[in-house]
């Protein structure tokens, strides 16, 4: 996925928030991104990055080896999927993706990941 450095256009669109109602939404001049305007708002990648480094101590003092390699696949997955988009992208978007994909690399509960986000 191609990274755009969002620009916002001065003009605005009506669009519904999840709660019905609509509200005026800026977008991104180049791609048309619209931006997310909710208090859900999202995180940088650093911020996940942080929450794997958290859980990988916890996992290890459980006697469970974290490698570096598993966290670098996770992070690629991670921004591959565009989910580094804080201008478009909902934390909670992330968070359950982010969840999912450390799932696949990492034996553990959703619950126990879920916890150091």
């Amino acid at each position: 996925m191609d990274s755009c450095s969002h620009m916002s256009s001065s003009r605005k669109s009506w669009l519904p928030l999840t709660i019905g109602l609509l509200k005026l939404h800026p977008y991104c001049e180049k791609c048309g991104a619209v931006k997310n305007v909710s208090s859900d708002k999202g995180k940088n990648t650093g911020y996940f990055v942080n929450s794997l480094n958290e859980l990988k101590r916890f996992l290890e003092k459980k006697g469970y080896k974290v490698s570096q390699s598993q966290i670098r696949l996770i992070v690629k997955e991670f921004e591959g999927k565009g989910l580094n988009d804080v201008y478009s992208v909902s934390f909670s978007m992330q968070k359950n993706e982010f969840v999912k994909i450390v799932k696949k690399y990492i034996r553990v509960s959703e619950e126990t990941i879920a916890s150091f986000v």
